[in-house]
């Protein structure tokens, strides 16, 4: 029989008690390969040594700093760094808190326009004064406006990463899957170009309209409840859409993923509705 003082070797259930842990969560980090037995003898018991006392007590500090097994097995595995390990785990927990700020604040501002408008938002009279794009033209879903963005994108050799991009929805009626759509992003003097593309985008100036404008900041996927609740909120206040310009939406995209921009918390969308 093996004994701790001859060969240090401990039962699973001894280890668990040193470590101040128990014998199924010193199994369940086996079996997932976190914690690898020292000696498993002819009838399947596992043995561990005393070092390894400090390896589990490890895995559970780390397990409760919220860290993935992954993480975990990639730490024990490179042997790595653990004060660069906690940085970066420090780091990440501080942008997750940093996002569920956000969504407690925009469940904050959404109870207080709720209470105030009876709609989700707030938007904003503003004039939007006249401005140049290039432009393609799009018939397709929605949910593909930010593929046709980097296809225009893609037709320059030159392009700052600071472009504010946008689609523009001519129609007054909405057709999910194949709506009719003016991607662009407005011109600027150092935008190139490249060879043969002038054939595919094209240019037009948009003239200045007054507009009903709300700047969202966070994920794209809301844009079309709020455009609902933009035209609620026009019912509600009896503002009329003015019909006399061939726009019906016009959204912005600033700071999103077409400027190398891939947190949602972060994104800034601006959305424009022509009223009279």
């Amino acid at each position: 029989m093996l004994t701790i003082k001859q060969e240090k070797l401990l039962t699973s259930g001894v280890f668990a008690r040193v470590a101040q842990s128990t014998k199924r969560t010193v199994h369940w980090y086996t079996s997932h390969g976190l914690l690898k037995p020292k000696k498993i003898n002819s009838k399947g018991y596992r043995f561990y040594s005393i070092e390894q006392i400090i390896d589990l007590q490890v895995i559970m500090l780390l397990r409760q700093l919220n860290f993935s097994l992954p993480e975990i097995k990639k730490f024990l595995r490179k042997n790595a760094s653990t004060y660069q390990l906690f940085i970066q785990k420090k780091k990440e927990l501080l942008g997750e808190a940093k996002g569920l700020q956000k969504k407690i604040q925009d469940i904050s501002d959404f109870y207080t326009n709720l209470a105030t408008n009876g709609v989700l938002v707030k938007p904003i009279l503003k004039t939007i004064s006249s401005f140049q794009t290039y432009f393609i033209d799009k018939i397709g879903p929605y949910s593909k406006i930010y593929d046709y963005c980097f296809e225009l994108k893609s037709y320059f050799s030159f392009i700052p990463k600071n472009a504010t991009y946008f689609v523009l929805f001519p129609d007054r009626e909405y057709s999910p899957k194949k709506d009719r759509l003016r991607i662009g992003v407005l011109k600027t003097s150092d935008m190139k170009l490249k060879v043969g593309s002038e054939a595919i985008v094209q240019k037009e100036t948009i003239p200045t309209f007054k507009s009903l404008n709300y700047r969202h900041v966070g994920t794209p996927i809301l844009i079309s409840l709020i455009i609902m609740q933009m035209h609620e909120y026009m019912r509600k206040k009896h503002i009329k859409q003015n019909l006399n310009i061939p726009i019906n939406e016009l959204e912005f995209y600033t700071n999103s993923a077409l400027n190398g921009n891939n947190d949602d918390n972060t994104m800034i969308s601006e959305i424009n509705i022509p009223v009279l």
